[in-house]
């Protein structure tokens, strides 16, 4: 009973949606919850049906709490007027906030950025499963240089993350190829969305992209901190200063560290967006 409790807590926490939609989340749910306790542990891919989507991974666990921030809480749900936007995905692990983006706005743009060879796979078997159209995938690893860096990737497959710092994500050193975004960006195009969640390189990212100029061109932004408790509280500040007084922001989801939150949203100030600074 108290594990039924507790998802439908979750599930009816859910915004932007009415009563129909947060018992089929609890459903859905319960449904992750009962295939997570019948199954065998094993290394092997899993799938799971979410939202009208196909999706595959290595970890119920992982699966449930991307499922949670990113479809109910919605830490990257923004608004906008244009009719078909440019979103942005940097650390786009599986594809799951690929799915929610073309939940959100089913005619819009993705270009989606992802490091882990392994979680690369993963999302393009994701991307593709599901038939989305106007997507594009990059294996890359974003940071404020480019050419070969020493890029990080755990052992577990379960997280499928990775990073250039080696005290986030601890594992196997992997030469790759890094890439500045400013470089790969549609020139003088606008990007209706950013979403970054690098493990660590998002100042890397976004102080390249404030040099370059192109900072100017996202509208809307959402930006996860990696930071530990000593340090937390110069991140944010730092994060707050770069962005200067161009942007309304706001904290998003409920992981905070010392009271600072962990993702931030920012969105430039005129749009619709509702956002306060």
């Amino acid at each position: 009973m108290l594990t039924l409790f507790r998802l439908w807590k979750l599930a009816s926490s859910r915004q932007n949606t009415h009563l129909a939609g947060r018992l089929g989340t609890f459903l859905t749910l319960l449904r992750i919850y009962a295939q997570a306790k019948l199954s065998k542990k094993t290394d092997e891919i899993i799938q799971l049906q979410l939202e009208g989507f196909t999706v595959a991974g290595y970890s119920y666990v992982t699966l449930t709490e991307l499922y949670t921030d990113i479809f109910i809480k919605q830490v990257y749900r923004f608004e906008t007027d244009a009719k078909r936007p440019f979103i942005v995905d940097c650390g786009a692990n599986i594809g799951m906030a690929v799915l929610y983006f073309k939940q959100l706005y089913p005619e819009c743009e993705v270009w989606a950025y992802e490091a882990n060879p392994d979680a690369f796979a993963l999302l393009q078997r994701n991307v593709s499963a599901n038939k989305l159209a106007g997507v594009r995938l990059f294996n890359y690893v974003l940071s404020d240089t480019e050419g070969k860096v020493d890029f990080y990737i755990p052992a577990a497959t379960a997280g499928l993350n990775g990073s250039l710092n080696p005290s986030i994500a601890k594992g196997t050193r992997q030469r790759l190829q890094a890439y500045r975004l400013s470089s790969l960006l549609p020139p003088a195009r606008e990007v209706d969305f950013l979403k970054v969640d690098i493990e660590g390189a998002e100042f890397q990212l976004l102080e390249e992209l404030s040099a370059s100029g192109r900072l100017n061109d996202m509208l809307q932004l959402v930006v996860e901190l990696h930071a530990s408790s000593e340090d937390m509280q110069q991140k944010y500040n730092r994060l707050l200063s770069m962005t200067g007084a161009t942007y309304k922001y706001q904290p998003v989801g409920d992981q905070h560290t010392l009271g600072f939150p962990h993702v931030i949203k920012f969105s430039r100030k005129g749009l619709l967006a509702g956002t306060q600074g």
